[in-house]
């Protein structure tokens, strides 16, 4: 699994409306791939980068099908009318914790015969 992270800011004075319609296009693309298993959306509570979309997958090779559709290139040129400082990382499982942790989760322990 993989996860694919967008931050940027937007730039000031866009239309919000149609940055709106843009981000809900390319998040349907994103979600009718195959490979695709989630997507979140945040607001930066202390300032630049303002945005974070991350997008979880089952690999790298599910994402990169996707990045290299001609659909999802025009989106992306499209999406930098309204942003500024850009970046994307991908990020992979880590090899010491390689699944989510959560409170009050209970672990499989092997039982004692």
């Amino acid at each position: 699994m993989i996860e694919v992270a967008f931050t940027y800011d937007l730039v000031p004075g866009i239309d919000l409306k149609a940055y709106s319609n843009l981000a809900r296009r390319a998040t349907a693309v994103m979600m009718a791939a195959d490979g695709f298993i989630e997507f979140r959306a945040h607001r930066n509570l202390t300032g630049s980068p303002q945005v974070r979309r991350t997008s979880v997958w089952e690999s790298l090779a599910h994402w990169a099908t996707v990045a290299q559709t001609q659909q999802f290139q025009n989106l992306t040129a499209e999406f930098r009318m309204f942003v500024t400082n850009l970046d994307v990382q991908l990020w992979g499982p880590s090899p010491f914790v390689p699944e989510p942790l959560r409170k009050n989760q209970e672990r499989r322990r092997p039982q004692p015969e």
